[in-house]
């Protein structure tokens, strides 16, 4: 693609595609890179114009930087031709452009040809905009190929088919860059990183939609199962006098004491007694009632109770019956939480569990029977009424009417017993066995489950013997019972006890008991040591996938007395911290203050977008791997043809390996490193050897060891008797600063077709390498003991189990993506602003210094060579002897600055170089921030100590610019001297100073 307006643009946009396929990219298209121009172009709005001479130190440095690169030919270089140029070529008419304002026709340029602020800035990061597009949508080919049950070639082939489609095939959708799509854009494998990454040209927007659908379609198509069983879910009783309530036989069924105290017992007596006498008559009328009718089906003769008699045992059946009811009325209807069926008026149950849904329905049909029969019979009666007032009447009519009265009278009393009957039915199935099964139709002391009760009960007091059992283990390691994490043994003493808990839940559902009223892990909670809270009702985790589900209590809305109904939400969280969780001392603080955390605390908590949120509380049969496992971005078993799947399948093995190490030692938990593979990108010459590198650009290594991170930095190196190839390892030390290594042992994977190194496994080209790009990334070279020789973890291919294990690991830490949003827009700010000053000071206002100058006198100065307490001197053979450092040795300078420091603190402080040159001093990592960032109080004592406001010391600390007058200048005020020497400045023209400006 050749921009016409701008050549420059165009040179960049072309070399970017040569750096794209050199990273292993290439399944991208021109959209794509043009949509990134004017995505940064949007972004970096409002970044001053650049000068002409900044351009064209930017078109000349890369130019060099194309002209140098190996991978590109000659003819994509230097190409002669008004279609597709050369790159170099391109550059070449951009720069004539500049320097004569015309184009190649003697045209003035148009405004729309030159550069404007943002469009520079833009073209100077696309690089970093596009490779994370590319790894963002390299991990949606992941996610796509996974859901799918394909390789990651299939995905970027389905992916290519879609977006080059003609125009006519696709949605003609017009977007724009800076609308809310990537903010709204929820893909459930997607993390919040990838999401903040994904390319947005319509074509991407287009092509992405599609790909969802049809790998949401075929998700619904797997195998699914709730991610939360209902042994996984624990009830949380009440806080205070609810956690108790007064149960069983004898019980009265309210809350806030035990049997054994229950002040109830007169009033218990009573109902007991009652309930018992309307039972005994109840069973005693049915059975005579159904001989009765049994009799007069087949025409037998029957001699039972009188109808009197039947009578008074009904009459004797309601009065205990409405005792019963009174009573039971009395014990419970003034409680907060008494439950009461609107359909059936009985008390213990919901209308949507009522077991009398028919029986009600029966009821009132025999009401309407008996209403009916009684409607009937009173119209007989008035026309009886009739015949008699008029006088004279027909004796076999009136006769008739007076036998179908007696009729329609029997009918009319046997609908009333039978009315009554089905009454006292319903009071009896009612009944319900609390503190038992649960189940309708007996008491708690007449449940036929007593036995499979018990064993609940019994299991839940093991439960309690588990948990003391490793409290007192972690009490004997010297750890805090309450926050120590569990090891193998308690990890298999409760997945026995689950495992039973499995067990019993299947027994209690072969015996029509709800497991989730009477749950081997509820009966945990009715144990005083269990947790309690008073906003929270349940609790429900996987310790596979780490979903978490807290439910809390229904309430009653204080400005309006609505009741509100129980909600919940879905988490993630590892097993350690679940197990934390319920230990606490307080399960409604810990959730409110961690879980519940606003302004984005719980960010570790929170899942990546709604539609993960949705994906995990399922488990589906993966279409790759075949185990259960929510499709979210915590499962990314391998995706053969991926580029990354691989490497972070390995990691967790390793991950996993050290934690069952750790848990057998008794020691702490020693995270790996994360081992971060970099391509080559960066390219010198060895123009004494006669060879060439290409290797990892230093940018981004540090930026990369800067994040804690190890960096596998891949490297090609041609000379003119032997190639090196294979990649060397670099970390930081505990103070920050870089180390470099090609040695095996350390993780470094290195190899030269060189005669020395099959005999010895190395040779001067491989430390020629090593020490070349310890050059650039400003490494100690040789260096050993990197954190994958320290830590040397078995990388074993992960078990076969039949449930993925994809909970997030102990101390997992995440960024959401308003966070990571927020960050950039506060570099590009910074960014901003930093142009903003540096275009102020060139603007012919303010000069730069033309070198060091005297602390004293402003004068400037012969530039400093070597520097001791006695003196600073311009010439380097000064730098001898103890406590002398000669200013252009990085390694000297940062010495002696740690020693002074150290002299004026007491403390070690952190000083590191950087690949350009620059000093970075700050507090040693052990006592940084979780942000890696410096206390405000250590912050003022590195300000005091190095004699500087304390605003001048930034929450990273101080750097020191690459020039020998700085590095005096910190030098002095590191070892508590007042500076005898400035490093360089921005001074005012001498025409320019306010005074003289004053006198104009």
């Amino acid at each position: 693609m050749v921009c016409r307006e701008n050549k420059g643009r165009s040179a960049v946009i072309g070399y970017q595609k040569h750096l794209l396929k050199q990273l292993g990219y290439r399944d991208y298209d021109d959209f794509e890179l043009q949509s990134g121009i004017h995505e940064f172009g949007h972004e970096y709005e409002g970044f001053p114009r650049p000068s002409k001479e900044d351009q064209l130190t930017f078109l000349k440095g890369l130019k060099q930087q194309i002209e140098t690169d190996p991978n590109i030919s000659a003819a994509d270089k230097y190409r002669q031709s008004d279609r597709q140029p050369g790159l170099v070529t391109r550059l070449d008419q951009e720069m004539a452009r500049l320097k004569t304002g015309k184009d190649e026709q003697g045209r003035l340029l148009r405004p729309e040809q030159l550069q404007r602020g943002q469009d520079l800035a833009a073209m100077q990061r696309l690089g970093v905009l596009l490779k994370r597009n590319q790894e963002a949508k390299d991990k949606f080919f992941d996610v796509y190929a996974r859901g799918m049950g394909v390789d990651a070639k299939t995905a970027r082939a389905r992916w290519k088919s879609l977006v080059r489609r003609q125009a006519s095939e696709r949605e003609n959708t017009r977007i724009s860059l800076t609308d809310s799509w990537r903010d709204n854009l929820a893909v459930a494998g997607f993390t919040s990183r990838q999401q903040a990454d994904i390319g947005q040209s319509n074509v991407s927007r287009e092509a992405l939609r599609i790909m969802e659908e049809e790998r949401r379609a075929k998700l619904a198509s797997l195998p699914t199962r709730p991610s939360i069983t209902s042994a996984q879910r624990v009830r949380v009783p009440e806080r205070g006098g609810a956690t108790t309530q007064c149960v069983g036989a004898g019980g009265c069924g309210q809350f806030g004491h035990e049997r054994s105290a229950c002040p109830n017992q007169t009033l218990v007596k009573q109902r007991d007694d009652a309930r018992a006498q309307w039972k005994q008559l109840g069973a005693e009328i049915t059975r005579h009632q159904e001989r009765s009718n049994e009799a007069f089906r087949n025409g037998w003769a029957y001699e039972g109770p009188s109808e009197k008699l039947m009578t008074e045992m009904r009459q004797d059946r309601d009065a205990a019956l409405r005792h019963d009811q009174q009573v039971t009325d009395a014990l419970v209807g003034g409680q907060q939480g008494v439950i009461k069926c609107e359909q059936c008026a009985q008390f213990g149950h919901l209308k949507n569990e009522c077991p009398n849904a028919q029986r009600v329905e029966e009821l009132e049909d025999l009401r309407q029977q008996v209403n009916d029969r009684q409607k009937a019979m009173d119209e007989r009666y008035a026309r009886m009424d009739e015949l008699e007032a008029q006088g004279s009447y027909d004796e076999e009519e009136f006769a008739k009417l007076r036998s179908e009265a007696g009729t329609e009278g029997a009918y009319r009393d046997h609908a009333i017993n039978q009315f009554k009957d089905k009454r006292a039915e319903i009071a009896g199935a009612a009944i319900r066995c609390v503190g038992g099964c649960g189940q309708f139709g007996h008491a708690r002391e007449e449940c036929p489950n007593a036995a499979l009760l018990d064993e609940v009960a019994a299991h839940a007091q093991e439960a309690e013997k588990i948990r003391e059992q490793v409290r007192h283990r972690a009490a004997l390691r010297g750890q805090n019972p309450d926050t120590a994490a569990l090891t193998d043994a308690d990890h298999a003493q409760y997945d026995a006890w689950y495992a039973k808990s499995v067990d019993i839940d299947q027994r209690l559902l072969d015996a029509g008991i709800d497991p989730n009223q009477v749950s081997t892990a509820n009966a945990l909670t009715s144990k005083p040591t269990g947790p309690s809270s008073a906003r929270i009702q349940e609790v429900g985790y996987n310790p596979d996938t780490g979903y978490l589900e807290v439910t809390t209590r229904p309430y009653t809305r204080k400005r309006d007395g609505q009741v509100m109904a129980p909600k919940t939400y879905a988490y993630r969280m590892s097993p350690s911290q679940y197990q934390q969780m319920m230990a606490a001392s307080s399960l409604t603080s810990y959730v409110s203050q961690s879980v519940w955390a606003r302004n984005g605390a719980n960010g570790n908590y929170q899942f990546e977008n709604t539609a993960e949120a949705e994906e995990a509380a399922v488990q589906r049969k993966c279409a790759t791997c075949g185990r259960w496992a929510s499709m979210t971005s915590a499962h990314t078993c391998p995706v053969p043809g991926s580029r990354a799947g691989q490497d972070d399948s390995a990691r967790r093995a390793q991950i996993k390996a050290e934690k069952k190490a750790a848990r057998a030692a008794g020691r702490p938990v020693q995270m790996p490193p994360e081992l971060v593979s970099m391509a080559p990108s960066a390219s010198l010459r060895f123009d004494k050897n006669g060879g060439s590198m290409h290797y990892a650009h230093p940018n981004q290594v540090d930026n990369a060891l800067a994040a804690g991170k190890v960096t596998g930095s891949q490297v090609r190196a041609s000379f003119l008797d032997a190639t090196v190839s294979g990649q060397v390892v670099a970390w930081n030390d505990a103070d920050g600063q870089a180390k470099l290594s090609t040695n095996r042992e350390d993780g470094a994977v290195i190899q030269c077709t060189c005669r020395s190194f099959k005999q010895d496994g190395t040779c001067r080209h491989v430390r020629l390498v090593g020490a070349a790009m310890a050059s650039r990334y400003a490494a100690d070279y040789p260096a050993v003991g990197s954190p994958l020789r320290t830590a040397p973890l078995p990388a074993p291919a992960p078990t076969r189990e039949e449930t993925a294990k994809d909970a997030p690991e102990e101390g997992f830490a995440r960024m959401t993506y308003a966070q990571i949003r927020q960050r950039r827009a506060e570099m590009r700010g910074d960014e901003r602003v930093r142009a903003t000053e540096s275009a102020k000071a060139k603007d012919g206002r303010w000069l730069r210094a033309a070198g060091a100058v005297d602390g004293r006198t402003g004068q400037r100065v012969k530039t400093p060579q070597a520097w001791s307490e006695s003196g600073i001197s311009p010439d380097p053979a000064d730098a001898t002897g103890t406590g002398s450092v000669r200013l252009t040795r990085s390694k000297d300078v940062q010495d002696g600055l740690r020693a002074g420091l150290r002299q004026e603190t007491g403390k070690h402080w952190s000083v590191t170089r950087k690949p350009d040159g620059w000093l970075h001093i700050t507090t040693a990592l052990q006592r940084r921030t979780s942000d890696r960032e410096i206390t405000m109080p250590e912050r003022v004592e590195l300000a005091k100590a190095l004699k500087m406001p304390v605003d001048r010391v930034s929450a990273h600390g101080v750097s020191v610019p690459p020039d020998n007058g700085w590095r005096a200048e910190f030098l002095d005020r590191a070892h508590g001297k007042t500076p005898r020497v400035f490093g360089e400045r921005f001074v005012a023209r001498a025409d320019q100073r306010p005074e003289v400006m004053l006198d104009l």
